[in-house]
């Protein structure tokens, strides 16, 4: 029976209390809450159900034995079952006898043909429904306002700890994320490190050293008067200090492009969709200021889209767009090419084929999300979707 003085009641609430605050998972709080409350109450089982994050249906996370070792396997719709009932409208249900109450539903894995009676009360935080406490008699039991009482204010514990429980599964889930993030930011810096340093040592470091070998030939031919070998030797030792300026503004250019902070991302776009050599460019650009780091990402991923195309893909001419789409904003890079392989596109998360690993991780790391759309002889469509930042200067 239930708690009949202040004292009893109080001793009840304050194991309630416990198991609630104790550093436990939910499901074994919801274990423990359900052997105190068949106690408590002097019912033959206990329930303890949690309505999911999509407020449809209504899971059994808890149970006195031997219905523990059922739990995570039933569940009801909102509205269905008694359970779903009280889901759905947030106040108790007292039913002296289920077989009688057209709410009820059958049930085969809780053995329904045991029990004739229950009560079952909505578990409210902040006015939300978040789960529902049941308990069950085997005999026909009129459930009094001292038993409904005891079982809400119960409930209202134990949905605290639901709370609780989905605040850190969400902590958690985003701490995750960030050391997921973390990790690839630190692996796209190393990458970027890698490129770099394969362009200065194929690039500029062979043609300074090229320029060394020619200034020691034009110093030799001075020594010997040869003045035709010392005009050649000073013109490619000229031709090679022109190259290797040019690859080290390339260079440059690779680390942080100017015309991002000159002009802008969408002159930058447009300056790189129109400097590609015998293709048609059509462009289409609202142009939007975004944080540093996300246009600078935009502009990446554009740069090898481009790449792709101009090396890859066979096409006569291309399309770049980029504006605001879906609340924030949309890249989109389409050729008339020969398109991917089917069996390439079934790979290219594994292969890493033509940037597009690259291409996919610099998505990420600004929270967009990267699509290609390929058929043979059909072209390439690469779309970037990336959700809405504060823009500079504001908050």
């Amino acid at each position: 029976m239930s708690p009949t003085d202040p004292a009893q009641e109080n001793a009840l609430l304050r194991r309630i209390i416990e198991a609630t605050s104790a550093d436990l998972d939910f499901g074994e709080v919801a274990q423990q809450v359900a052997d105190v409350m068949t106690e408590a109450t002097g019912a033959d089982v206990c329930f303890v159900h949690v309505v999911d994050s999509t407020h449809t249906r209504v899971q059994l996370v808890g149970a006195t034995p031997p219905f523990d070792e059922v739990v995570g396997t039933v569940e009801l719709l909102v509205g269905e079952g008694v359970a779903g009932w009280v889901a759905q409208h947030a106040e108790p249900a007292v039913v002296p006898n289920k077989w009688e109450d057209r709410r009820y539903k059958y049930i085969p894995a809780l053995r329904g043909e045991d029990y004739t009676s229950m009560l079952s009360v909505p578990m409210l935080c902040h006015g939300e429904v978040v789960g529902v406490l049941n308990v069950h008699a085997k005999e026909a039991r009129v459930w009094d306002d001292a038993d409904v009482t005891l079982l809400s204010e119960v409930a209202n514990l134990l949905a605290r700890a639901v709370e609780n429980s989905r605040l850190v599964a969400r902590l958690a889930e985003r701490e995750e994320t960030l050391e997921r993030f973390a990790a690839q930011t630190v692996e796209a810096q190393e990458l970027e490190r890698r490129r770099l340093a394969g362009e200065i040592h194929d690039g500029i470091s062979q043609r300074l050293i090229s320029l060394w070998y020619h200034l020691l030939a034009a110093e030799d031919s001075a020594g010997a008067a040869d003045v035709e070998r010392l005009t050649a030797e000073l013109g490619a030792a000229k031709a090679l200090a022109t190259d290797a300026l040019t690859e080290a503004r390339g260079a440059i250019t690779g680390l942080r492009p100017a015309v991002l902070d000159d002009l802008g991302l969408g002159a930058g776009l447009e300056s790189l969709a129109r400097s590609i050599d015998g293709l048609e460019a059509r462009v289409e650009i609202t142009d939007e200021r975004l944080p540093p780091h996300v246009e600078m990402a935009i502009y990446r991923i554009a740069q090898e889209a481009l790449h792709n195309v101009a090396k890859h893909a066979e096409a006569s001419s291309l399309t770049l767009q980029f504006g605001p789409a879906d609340d924030g904003v949309r890249l989109v890079v389409t050729d008339d090419g020969s398109g991917l392989p089917e069996e390439w596109m079934a790979m290219a998360e594994d292969r890493g084929s033509y940037g597009m690993v690259g291409m996919q991780e610099r998505a990420e790391l600004i929270g967009g999300r990267l699509t290609i759309t390929s058929r043979p002889g059909r072209g390439t469509t690469i779309q970037v979707d990336v959700p809405a930042t504060p823009r500079p200067g504001r908050t």
